[in-house]
């Protein structure tokens, strides 16, 4: 009976410490700074040779845009932004533009 109690006790911590490991989705900054920066910047500025990128970090732009644009933006691409639904999982989309409206003001 003690044993039961000792392996219900040990079961009930692992579970208690490894759901939260388990329910950290992808880093949605990780994942910009790959595959977004070199053109949108790390802060979300657009470099001068990615024409016609957006600024990500304005004011304007991030009270115009919702998240779920984003999305749909970096899934299907922009202008001359490729799209990104075959590369990316739709979590780490859903990362990625979590954190581009994270770069507005505060």
């Amino acid at each position: 009976m003690e044993n039961r109690r000792m392996v219900l006790v040990l079961v009930v911590l692992i579970a208690v410490f490894a759901l939260p490991a388990l329910a950290d989705g992808p880093d949605g900054k990780a994942l910009f700074d790959a595959k977004c920066a070199m053109c949108h910047g790390k802060d979300g500025v657009a470099k001068p040779m990615a024409k016609n990128a957006a600024n990500l970090n304005d004011a304007k732009w991030q009270a115009a845009t919702t998240a779920d644009a984003i999305e749909k933006i970096i899934s299907g691409g922009k202008g001359k932004m490729p799209k990104y639904a075959e590369k990316l999982k739709p979590e780490e989309i859903k990362a990625i533009a979590a954190y581009v409206k994270s770069l507005g003001p505060k």
